[in-house]
């Protein structure tokens, strides 16, 4: 077998030779690396266009709040559809463009399009980056996913997603920290630069790749199997997930002009914003670490229940210190439900390109429905009329995500009453 082909994070086949197996050790490294380096760089980007879009919009191009949600909504649309053919794409030219290669044009993209952030003065270059790096991104992260969890345990699994989400995770909180400065709006220190920042972190990106594997681990190593059970949680969560990233489209696009009205320094309202991101880090590092939330219904119950009243704090009240709260509320409810959502995708999903599609193209509903149901709360008032229509959804929502816990219930209800008889 090519070296380029070992896959990543493998159980190797104990008759090989132990220099062989030291080999495909040293591939397994440089190949994890390499996918978390590529993961932290291009988040710092992801950390820009889905939380600090708002603030280069309302700042730099002077954006009302309906031409910023416009924009979510249609870079929504873009991200979902693309996640959700990422995989048929890749094996349509698989057999002459492999997921590394696909990942090297998908970085090329990028670098070509963020330089038009400063051609003219008006704002077609921003919707031009902002429509493209959907579809690349799209299309990067369920190849990445793939890379991550492919050919795991239950534990192993576990575990690597935990640490790819602490690092991606951690490196969407960072960008809107370093955006900071460039809100003073000071010579070439202007929100453009969080934009263009796109093309050196491409760059690094293409160099990343050279120490990983051409494919994902799963094309050689099935994973295990998961529990019967898991596929009950996994129809939830795919419920709550888009429901999830609905109350962030809804908020993400607002919170610019959330905080113009508490009069702060316009270098403090990202880092205010990154609140809530902070605190999914904290969420997510513990559930990789534990696992007795597995297979138990309370957690996205929680989950649920944590994201829904922080978003209604943060839109209805206009006071610095409960806005911090409703965020720190609102991120670990986000926490709860993407690292859930996620886990039961891998594991019932073996790991695959498609399952890891599946979950972007969830994403991107929300990011679609969501600012949809900003813009028109906007429209009718703001504030309480936001969380009544976005609360709404939820309640919507909600109906088809208890259904799998019910018949989850009942099987277990007769498979007691069958071994009692």
């Amino acid at each position: 077998m090519p070296q380029d082909l070992i896959p990543k994070d493998t159980t190797l086949v104990p008759s090989w030779s132990d220099g062989r197996h030291q080999i495909a050790e040293r591939m397994t490294h440089r190949g994890s690396l390499g996918i978390k380096a590529i993961t932290f760089l291009n988040s710092l980007a992801t950390g820009v266009l889905w939380n600090g879009l708002g603030f280069i919009t309302s700042n730099e191009f002077h954006y009302s709040a309906s031409q910023t949600y416009a924009l979510y909504i249609v870079t929504g649309a873009v991200y979902a559809f693309s996640a959700l053919y990422c995989g048929r794409l890749v094996r349509r030219f698989e057999r002459k463009l492999n997921a590394r290669k696909v990942m090297m044009i998908l970085f090329l993209i990028q670098v070509l399009v963020a330089p038009l952030i400063y051609v003219g003065s008006s704002s077609v270059g921003l919707i031009v980056i902002a429509i493209l790096t959907s579809f690349t991104g799209a299309c990067l992260w369920p190849i990445i996913e793939s890379y991550v969890a492919a050919g795991r345990s239950a534990q192993q699994t576990r575990k690597a997603i935990g640490q790819w989400c602490i690092v991606w995770m951690t490196s969407v909180s960072l960008a809107l920290f370093l955006m900071a400065p460039l809100q003073q709006n000071e010579g070439w220190m202007n929100p453009r630069l969080a934009l263009f920042a796109i093309l050196p972190m491409s760059l690094l990106s293409m160099a990343c790749l050279w120490f990983v594997p051409s494919h994902p681990g799963h094309h050689h190593a099935p994973a295990e199997e998961a529990p019967a059970d898991y596929n009950s949680h996994l129809k939830s969560a795919q419920i709550l997930l888009p429901a999830s990233y609905l109350l962030v489209g809804a908020l993400s696009p607002l919170m610019p002009y959330l905080l113009d009205r508490l009069k702060l320094e316009a270098t403090s309202e990202t880092p205010l914003t990154a609140v809530w991101l902070s605190t999914r880090v904290v969420v997510v590092a513990l559930m990789a670490h534990i696992s007795f939330w597995h297979g138990r219904w309370s957690t996205l119950l929680a989950g649920s229940i944590l994201l829904a009243s922080g978003f209604a704090i943060v839109v209805t009240i206009p006071s610095v210190p409960l806005i911090v709260i409703g965020l720190g509320l609102f991120g670990a409810g986000h926490g709860i439900i993407y690292y859930a959502a996620l886990y039961y995708a891998l594991r019932v999903g073996s790991a695959g390109i498609d399952a890891g599609g599946m979950h972007e193209a969830l994403i991107g509903l929300g990011y679609v429905v969501g600012p949809a149901a900003g813009l028109c709360g906007f429209l009718l008032g703001g504030g309480g009329w936001t969380v009544a229509i976005v609360w709404g959804l939820l309640a919507v929502a909600a109906i088809p995500a208890v259904l799998p816990f019910f018949d989850s219930w009942r099987q277990k209800q007769k498979m007691l009453s069958s071994n009692t008889n």
